[in-house]
């Protein structure tokens, strides 16, 4: 349980850092900025690195809480409406997670665009604000998951 806790922790680090790194990304790109020495496209490579790395944690948290739930459910230490709930909260939080990849990761690619000055760059730019808009969405369906996940671990018996 205290790993569990821990690995959380280290979760919502991870989510303080990519937001502050996607909001300086998308600053440097519309203000033609330089972040630590890097140019937007060498920041947003970097931020998008974390982004991903971090989404990936999260949702390693929830599958491997989850798997320990329902083996918890299936050695009878817990009750099948305990694992039903657990599978509305992923049906819940994963659609979003991934819908939030999507969109950066479109917005990365549409970087290419931008940066090779294509028909089409000005959509990188309008992309970047809905994105975000979601992403921020998606913290707090995080949190409430998070929260939810602990709740029903907690309703395990031991």
């Amino acid at each position: 349980l205290y790993n569990m806790y821990i690995f959380m922790i280290i979760c919502y680090l991870l989510m303080l850092v990519n937001i502050i790194n996607l909001a300086l990304s998308g600053i440097s790109g519309y203000f033609k900025l330089e972040i630590i020495g890097a140019n937007h496209v060498e920041f947003a490579l970097f931020s998008m690195m974390i982004f991903i790395i971090t989404e990936t944690l999260v949702m390693y948290f929830f599958i491997a809480t989850g798997k320990s739930i329902k083996e918890a459910v299936e050695k009878n230490l817990g009750n099948k409406e305990i694992w039903e709930k657990e599978r509305k909260l992923k049906m819940k939080l994963f659609p979003q997670l991934m819908l939030t990849l999507l969109l950066f990761s479109i917005i990365f690619i549409y970087g290419g665009v931008a940066d090779n000055k294509l028909p089409t760059a000005y959509l990188h730019g309008y992309l970047f604000p809905i994105a975000m808009l979601h992403h921020i969405w998606t913290l707090k369906i995080k949190n409430n998951s998070f929260r939810d996940q602990i709740e029903l671990i907690g309703k395990l018996d031991s």
